[in-house]
């Protein structure tokens, strides 16, 4: 072989392996863009899952709330009635 096929080969052989290593980078890269897109839907998909259960401790929470707000409206209006109660007591007690 002379040098001249010597080169040839060579330089064929570089391109080859340069065609080579882009189609290795060009399948690494769709594989990395799946996996990408992969966790992005994953992401998506616990973001609803999320969101729904914030809304249903929102309305648990809203649930409670009118609870406790009905149950002092309760305890004051029965601490108003006592306080009448007592105050009549007083007034009947202070006429005798």
């Amino acid at each position: 072989m002379s040098f001249k096929d010597i080169a040839c080969t060579l330089g064929t052989e570089l391109d080859n392996e340069c065609i080579r290593i882009r189609a290795d980078q060009t399948e690494l890269g769709q594989q990395l863009t799946e996996r990408i897109n992969g966790v992005a839907n994953d992401v998506k998909a616990l973001d609803a899952k999320v969101t729904t259960r914030f809304a249903e401790m929102d309305a648990r929470f809203e649930q409670m709330d009118n609870k406790f707000t009905n149950k002092f409206n309760e305890l004051q209006e029965n601490q108003s009635t006592m306080m009448h109660i007592l105050i009549d007591i007083q007034r009947k007690l202070d006429v005798n």
